[in-house]
């Protein structure tokens, strides 16, 4: 009878209840909390492997692009007839400090008979001059200006040397010679960084792969330098990214260690880079957060058990309290007050995940800031940063008592392009326009694209007035050379041209009156022709009356 009323009274039954709501409600918690942290996470550390990845890819794109400009201006000093006089050869070999400091491992001139023509290389070679020169280029199939070649390893060289090649064009278009760069691969200035960076401690890092030739061109780990890729169905992320897609996912290595894994293609090169980290390191906060919430729901059913059997009027007390408190906050009657807390029970663990939370909602509204001041379709900032951009020089000019530039450029025979090939090929010359334009500029200077065609360049900190034109006339020049290079889009060579006007300024003047003052020059420029420019200061422009 004692056991039969003591199973049939309201507290037991209450204890019994309770008790079973929250073995429930704690057990679908941990199941919930834990999905939706692990899913949070693996989204996190993707982003961030994303990022990663995209860095990497752009600084070695950057470092490709730079090369392969500066081997275009050392190529663009060389004719079949001045290569023949040692005089000329050296005074265009005597110019080429730039070209050392990039191609660290010298640079290789010869004629297609393979004749030497000037051997700066710090490596030496055996075989054929012209076993150093991609076949690529050999057979005159290769789609890039200067073809990067696959990484070369040199008896008695300690690191890969990557070689890049220009072929040399007469008039006629015919190649007469090839002007090869090698740069070792591991330089400070190149791949070093890259080749030391570590992801954790497993061994996670980066890897630059050439699906062409279906190696890994650099990688954290040493080992894998110059080895083969994994055949395919080792690494199922590996296999689409061998294949063209580029993007994030979990994936299981040729090792078997599942990871978290990005991948983003290299501008200016058919490379990709691959930015992973064993998912056990980047979870790990994520299992140990789950094995805190088990014990900790353990702990919390034995002594809610206890509470609910013995003083459960006490136990409820904090709990009336703060439904009091909730209740106030809600109807406006008490202050919202930050929670506190952190790492103390469930309670702390729900802040903890309400704080990443925050910092997730705080890291999308830096990147709708980005996307506000900047052009979505070229990444280069917007009029509105522009603007900022230009106020500060202004304020800078004034008190340095100092000088800038501001150029606007308008290109030539653009509208055909959109009007004969369509708007996703103008799109891409943009991008393309855009990418040149970057490569002229200091990085204290600012590019900007205002929509359209309409771009404008911002040079600070020019110095004299005299100075001042000088830099700007000399930017001008680059712009207009530049952009009269052919553009490869849709199989199809297009040329375009530019109008540039630039305005002198001193610290004095409007933002608004610069912008009016390089507006009216550039129209002034394209009607005098294609690919002209008119420079002037504030001053000329206050005296014809255009303020």
């Amino acid at each position: 009878m004692a056991l039969r009323s003591v199973a049939q009274s309201i507290l037991f039954r209450l204890v019994v209840v309770g008790l079973s709501l929250i073995l429930i409600g704690s057990t679908v918690r941990y199941f919930a909390i834990s999905e939706f942290l692990r899913d949070d996470m693996t989204e996190v550390v993707s982003s961030q492997q994303m990022s990663l990845a995209t860095y990497v890819a752009n600084d070695i794109g950057h470092k490709i692009l730079m090369r392969q400009y500066r081997l275009q201006q050392l190529a663009n000093t060389l004719t079949p007839t001045n290569v023949e006089h040692d005089a000329d050869l050296d005074r265009a070999f005597g110019r080429s400090a730039p070209f050392e400091a990039l191609f660290s491992a010298g640079l290789l001139l010869t004629t297609t008979d393979g004749r030497v023509l000037r051997d700066t290389t710090t490596f030496k070679w055996r075989g054929r001059p012209l076993s150093l020169v991609p076949d690529k280029v050999l057979h005159g199939v290769s789609e890039q200006a200067a073809h990067i070649g696959k990484p070369l390893v040199i008896a008695g060289q300690i690191s890969p040397i990557l070689p890049m090649t220009l072929a040399l064009l007469d008039q006629d278009r015919v190649p007469w010679g090839y002007l090869t760069g090698f740069t070792i691969l591991n330089s400070p200035d190149f791949m070093g960084n890259l080749m030391q960076a570590r992801l954790g401690s497993t061994g996670s890092g980066f890897l630059l792969i050439s699906p062409d030739d279906q190696i890994f061109i650099a990688s954290s780990n040493p080992k894998k330098v110059l080895t083969a890729t994994p055949p395919p169905g080792v690494n199922l992320l590996h296999d689409k990214a061998m294949l063209g897609y580029r993007g994030t996912g979990v994936t299981i290595n040729a090792h078997g260690v599942e990871e978290i894994s990005a991948t983003v293609s290299v501008p200016n090169t058919p490379w990709f880079v691959v930015s992973a980290i064993a998912t056990s390191e980047a979870l790990d906060t994520v299992e140990r957060l789950k094995s805190y919430l088990l014990r900790n729901t353990l702990l919390t059913v034995f002594f809610l058990f206890a509470s609910l059997a013995v003083v459960v009027p006490f136990t409820l007390r904090p709990l009336t309290q703060a439904t009091r408190q909730a209740d106030k906050m809600s109807k406006g009657l008490a202050p919202l007050a930050p929670l506190s807390g952190a790492g103390k029970g469930e309670v702390g663990v729900l802040i903890s995940a309400f704080n990443r939370l925050l910092l997730k909602l705080q890291d999308q509204q830096n990147e709708l800031s980005r996307a506000a001041h900047h052009d979505s379709l070229t990444g280069l900032p917007n009029r509105r940063l522009l603007a900022e951009n230009l106020k500060n020089a202004l304020a800078m000019a004034r008190r340095n008592r100092d000088s800038l530039g501001l150029i606007f450029i308008d290109l030539d025979q653009f509208k055909p392009i959109n009007d004969t090939l369509g708007h996703e090929a103008g799109d891409k010359v943009l991008q393309l326009v855009a990418q040149r334009l970057t490569g002229l500029i200091r990085e204290s200077d600012i590019i900007a694209r205002l929509g359209g065609d309409e771009f404008v360049i911002l040079l600070t900190q020019l110095g004299a007035e005299a100075q001042a034109r000088q830099a700007i006339e000399n930017t001008a020049n680059q712009v207009i050379s530049t952009l009269k290079q052919p553009f490869d889009v849709a199989g199809t060579h297009c040329e375009l041209g530019a109008s540039l006007g630039a305005v002198i300024g001193d610290g004095q003047n409007k933002a608004s009156d610069l912008m009016r003052w390089a507006d009216l020059l550039m129209y002034q420029a394209k009607a005098k022709g294609k690919g002209q420019y008119i420079v002037k200061s504030s001053k000329e422009m206050s005296d014809t009356g255009l303020l």
